[in-house]
């Protein structure tokens, strides 16, 4: 195996490992901490709260019931192949960043952990404005968001790619 590609499949496993267990261990830390929708106040702009997700990244299709919850699963299993199939590819080929792919599908299986464990993903990090709040998260999600924004930018901004 050429050099290139082992430090790439390192940096990949190195990078799906720490997401995975910060994703787990906060939300862990969340169940332990606090009850179901119990806010903790962290700044004037960031509360903890305990959140029980059905849908998808973001809380989208969270009204997504018992008997179509397999629609997520669903999702999530499909979205992990395909970044498991661009990553295989881009390993192989030194001109492609994995990194973005690799936050993906680390925020990918993150979710579906838990929606495996628990038939919901926890998510507990809450942004506001005054009376405006952003959709509450995870470290999952956090993941998948800077994958995703990494991707349009190597795609747009760099020419090799």
């Amino acid at each position: 195996m050429k050099k290139p590609i082992l430090l790439n499949i390192i940096i990949s496993l190195s990078i799906i490992s720490l997401v995975i267990l910060l994703d787990c261990l906060s939300k862990q830390w969340v169940i332990n901490n606090l009850s179901l929708f119990e806010e903790k106040m962290i700044t004037s702009m960031l509360n903890i709260v305990h959140i029980q997700n059905y849908g998808l990244a973001f809380g989208i299709f969270s009204e997504i019931n018992q008997e179509n919850k397999y629609f997520s699963y669903l999702i999530n299993i499909i979205t992990i192949v395909i970044i498991l199939k661009i990553i295989c590819y881009i390993l192989k080929n030194p001109n492609y960043y994995n990194i973005p792919y690799t936050l993906i599908i680390s925020g990918a299986i993150g979710n579906l952990i838990d929606r495996l464990y628990f038939g919901f993903v926890i998510d507990f990090i809450d942004f506001h404005f005054k009376n405006w709040h952003f959709a509450v998260f995870n470290i999952a999600d956090i993941s998948i968001f800077f994958g995703s924004i990494l991707i349009i930018y190597i795609h747009t901004f760099m020419k090799e790619i």
